[in-house]
């Protein structure tokens, strides 16, 4: 190992990079320094945990969302700890079942970040850089991070932990990124509103919306118009699916879950119950499958999937229910067709799905509620667009993420496993699945920070 331990670059700040960075300091050489680098000034939020509406909760209780797997407690002890009298702007008495605002997961983020800066003796083991990393250089021996301001940073180990990466394309009446802080301002009250996309980004809206009074009509849309369940307090049961078992093509394992469904339901359980049950084996079941039986997932199982498995919290579904109940939110199955201006007005056109004429509707506002993007080809990122131009990464074999190992080390155009490059996150979504939720990501720092320290201690 050299004398001057490990320069290990983190090129995302957000939760998976900022807990990768804690797990890095707690687990590698005391020589090795680690270097955090964020577009965004607020490191530790990224897109999920930025949003400023306190009515944005998580859509997974406060009892697993610890950070840390071995303290399955750790974020339910930190709320315990804050002030409850809001004093620090945020409201919350929270037990394991509940259901917690995404900010405030953000702030437990940056305490669990700013208390391991803080905790460190001697020199400074981590760095932060506010700024866009834009390219890697290739030195021969190390790597070399230029960032968006000029300046670069020598590595030997950089890891891309660069979370979602939003849309882009704003045009008048129509908002690509449905995350802007300006995404509704201006809105007429009594005006209508489309919204594209009826996943859990879409609820966030209306939530949104219906907190700033909005009282015109809501109308999302969607090819098969799927609205996200709502999650209630399930017995667990046992996993129904083990890996090393379980059927590899998506029909008979679509077959399987069905009928476990049956089952449990006779037996008086919540088709929940079945569903969290394929957790702990979910990213082997994904892994195992053939790559065209991946594709076959994506083109019909995944809508159902998402909705069932990514549910929303009661009290978003009841505010959600009553806005449908009142006839003010509305979901109907149909594409997006073309958008005319007119004058502070747009002309949507509505192309339903199963073959009738296509409808117009005249609203204040189009906002894409799809999603994060889902190709790797549509990044709009200086830096993944151009390490995918040199040939340094791969798309994975679905297109919808970089193609890495199961340590997260990056493969490159001609097949070659990289030692300096990893991936963690979102990113990785093609090879592991499940790499989006806290649950799952902190599992893959875990296992990312173990497999940095024991390459330090080999070399």
């Amino acid at each position: 190992m050299p004398a001057r331990g490990r320069r290990i670059a983190i090129i995302g700040g957000g939760f998976s990079g900022s807990l990768l960075a804690v797990h890095l300091l707690r687990g590698s050489a005391p020589a090795d320094r680690i270097l955090l680098i964020e577009r965004n000034a607020a490191f530790g939020r990224g897109v999920a945990y930025a949003t400023g509406n306190d009515s944005h909760l998580l859509n997974v209780r406060a009892g697993n969302m610890s950070a840390f797997s071995d303290m399955p407690d750790h974020f339910l002890d930190w709320l315990q700890r804050r002030p409850q009298d809001g004093s620090d702007g945020m409201v919350t008495t929270a037990d394991r079942l509940t259901f917690v605002s995404r900010r405030l997961y953000g702030t437990y983020i940056q305490d669990i970040l700013t208390s391991e800066i803080a905790g460190q003796s001697g020199a400074p083991r981590l760095g932060l850089v506010a700024d866009e990393a834009t390219a890697l250089h290739d030195t021969g021996e190390d790597y070399r991070v230029e960032v968006a301001g000029g300046r670069q940073y020598d590595a030997d180990i950089i890891v891309l932990a660069v979370g979602n990466f939003l849309p882009e394309g704003d045009e008048p009446g129509y908002i690509a990124d449905p995350w802007n802080p300006h995404a509704l301002a201006g809105i007429d009250r009594e005006s209508a509103v489309l919204l594209v996309g009826t996943g859990l980004t879409m609820t966030d809206t209306v939530i949104s919306l219906l907190d700033q009074n909005h009282a015109g009509p809501i109308l999302a849309i969607s090819r098969r118009g799927l609205l996200p369940r709502t999650h209630a307090a399930v017995t667990a049961i046992k996993p129904i699916l083990p890996a090393a078992t379980a059927p590899r093509t998506v029909s008979a394992l679509m077959r399987r879950i069905r009928q476990a469904l049956e089952r449990a339901v006779a037996d008086g359980h919540d088709w929940r119950a079945v569903i969290d049950s394929l957790r702990p084996d979910t990213r082997d079941l994904w892994i195992k499958l053939p790559p065209a039986e991946k594709r076959r997932f994506l083109r019909h199982v995944r809508p159902w999937w998402d909705v069932h498995r990514h549910r929303m919290a009661p009290s978003v579904a009841a505010r959600i229910e009553a806005a449908r109940s009142s006839g003010q939110f509305a979901i109907r199955r149909a594409r997006l067709g073309r958008l005319i201006r007119k004058g502070r007005s747009v002309d949507a056109e509505l192309l339903p799905v199963l073959g009738a004429p296509p409808l117009h509707i005249d609203v204040d506002r189009v906002i894409n509620c799809a999603g994060p993007l889902g190709q790797v080809h549509q990044i709009p990122s200086p830096l993944i667009r151009r390490l995918l131009e040199e040939g340094l990464v791969r798309p994975d074999p679905l297109g919808i993420g970089l193609d890495v190992t199961s340590e997260g080390a990056l493969i490159d155009r001609e097949n070659q496993i990289s030692r300096k490059l990893y991936a963690v996150g979102p990113i990785t979504r093609g090879v592991f699945w499940e790499a989006t939720a806290v649950p799952d990501i902190r599992l893959h720092c875990e296992a990312l920070a173990r497999h940095v320290a024991q390459m330090v201690l080999a070399d």
